[in-house]
């Protein structure tokens, strides 16, 4: 996301953390995410940029439909890497933690860096309850599946 002068000061102060952000982030990820250990440095950085952009974009925009479908198009893109709902929700709130304490440090002592860092823990929450949402969701539609089926089997079994 590129800065503008109609961004909030929040999401222009976030813009430029960013690439200290995803430093920190890229230095941790073997403890943030097996995962993310296992990748080769420049597929961790597109995986974790595209996490970093999106909450930039979040955090300039606040438009939670957005937020929810990006989130469902990580899990399922992650599902496909084999990665469990929970070990994706892990490293969302990992990345959402460690953007969090960058800005605290960056910005210790600061009114700019204490609402910031306020701000990405209230989107890291957000994020947490949205993928619990998505999570919940996937559940009761496969279970809906699972009884319709099993409503038909019972139904077409001799007695």
């Amino acid at each position: 996301m590129s800065t503008s002068s109609t961004a909030s000061p929040l999401a222009t102060a976030y813009e430029l953390l960013r690439p200290r952000i995803l430093q920190r982030l890229l230095e941790l990820r073997a403890t943030l995410d097996p995962a993310l250990g296992r990748m080769d440095e420049h597929t961790a950085r597109a995986q974790v940029g595209a996490v970093l952009d999106h909450l930039g974009n979040f955090i300039a925009t606040g438009d939670m439909g957005q937020h929810r479908a990006f989130l469902h198009t990580f899990l399922a893109m992650r599902a496909a890497e084999a990665q469990s709902p929970a070990a994706v929700l892990a490293m969302l709130v990992a990345i959402g933690d460690t953007a969090a304490q960058v800005a605290q440090e960056e910005g210790a002592g600061t009114a700019d860096g204490a609402e910031l860092t306020l701000l990405l823990t209230r989107v890291t929450a957000s994020t947490a309850r949205a993928v619990n949402d998505l999570i919940a969701e996937e559940l009761e539609r496969r279970l809906a599946t699972w009884n319709e089926l099993r409503t038909k089997t019972q139904k077409g079994a001799p007695s």
